[in-house]
């Protein structure tokens, strides 16, 4: 049977599992990143793991599928730029072959690495069409259409998380002014709340948590989940997510997909989100779009980006 190494690269750790040609993962584990020496380290770590593990590294493993963060040139293996990886016009399919020791390397976003996997094995496995959101770090996107990942002219498709002036809070680290990324994702999602409950002066929130100067999404998960999902907390959830709707209105109403998908540490509400997701942004689009749409979460967890990394590497394979 055929096997596939699947990586998922992320800014402190990678992701890395053993997948085989119809979609399961056989094993999986985490290299934490030595940033000094961070292709180096992973390759060794990797291969030692596999070997410990029973494989035969050699002989077992026939493709690589990489997922990295960032601009990534699929066809070239080139990372454009990574941010959170330090990395800027770095070939690293060239470096990965020759770390790994396989001529069959193949790069990839990592978001549309999660979002393949889904597709394959996950919650869209049953469609030929989605958008993908990421709420992590930052908003990633990806676009699957007619069965193909959308790509893009010049390979940056699903940068959903910044232009378009979305917000009016938070300027943006990339350059532009006012992105989604800066109010409605993971990470700042904690402190857009906490600067709404401290600059609006809402004592009945603040009190339900235990810092009130530095909320975290995941806290606010617990307190909507424990308290009964308070009308307080669901109106200021409301409000920061504002954006985010009408961005998945506009996408929606744009590329006519079977289905919108939510991943990341942002869907860590899960039900409660989607619930809040759909109340919003179904009014924003037609009704004969409306009424066909499906929203749903990520299903495969941590695991996505591993196993759509390895669909990438495989999917020109004859099974």
């Amino acid at each position: 049977m055929r096997k596939i190494l699947g990586i998922d690269l992320g800014g402190t750790s990678a992701k890395v599992g053993i997948v085989n040609q119809f979609g399961e993962l056989e094993t999986s584990f985490i290299v934490k990143n030595d940033k000094s020496n961070l292709l180096e380290n992973l390759a060794k770590k990797t291969i030692n793991k596999i070997e410990q593990l029973g494989y035969n590294y050699d002989i077992d493993i026939e493709r690589i599928g990489f997922a990295c963060p960032g601009f990534i040139n699929h066809e070239e293996g080139i990372v454009i730029l990574s941010g959170n990886l330090n990395l800027q016009n770095f070939d690293i399919k060239t470096a990965i072959k020759s770390l790994f020791k396989k001529q069959e390397v193949y790069i990839l976003n990592d978001v549309n690495a999660a979002a393949l996997g889904e597709y394959w094995t996950g919650s869209a496995s049953r469609y030929s069409s989605g958008i993908f959101y990421w709420l992590g770090t930052g908003i990633g996107g990806a676009i699957v259409s007619e069965n193909k990942l959308l790509s893009g002219e010049h390979g940056f498709a699903g940068e959903f998380g910044h232009g378009g002036k979305m917000q009016t809070l938070f300027k943006c680290n990339c350059g532009l002014n006012y992105c989604i990324e800066r109010t409605c994702s993971a990470v700042s999602f904690g402190k857009t709340f906490t600067k709404l409950v401290a600059d609006n002066n809402l004592t009945s929130i603040a009190k339900l948590f235990k810092n009130p100067n530095d909320i975290t999404m995941e806290e606010i998960s617990k307190v909507y989940k424990e308290n009964n999902k308070p009308q307080e907390i669901r109106v200021l959830i409301e409000e920061i997510y504002r954006p985010l709707f009408n961005h998945m209105a506009i996408m929606i109403q744009a590329l006519d997909p079977a289905l919108v998908v939510i991943g990341g540490g942002g869907s860590g509400m899960g039900t409660d989100l989607l619930e809040i997701i759909e109340e919003n942004v179904k009014p924003l689009i037609v009704k004969i779009i409306r009424d066909q749409i499906t929203f749903d979460l990520a299903s495969l967890e941590n695991c996505s980006g591993i196993i759509g990394a390895a669909y990438y590497a495989i999917n020109n394979w004859d099974y």
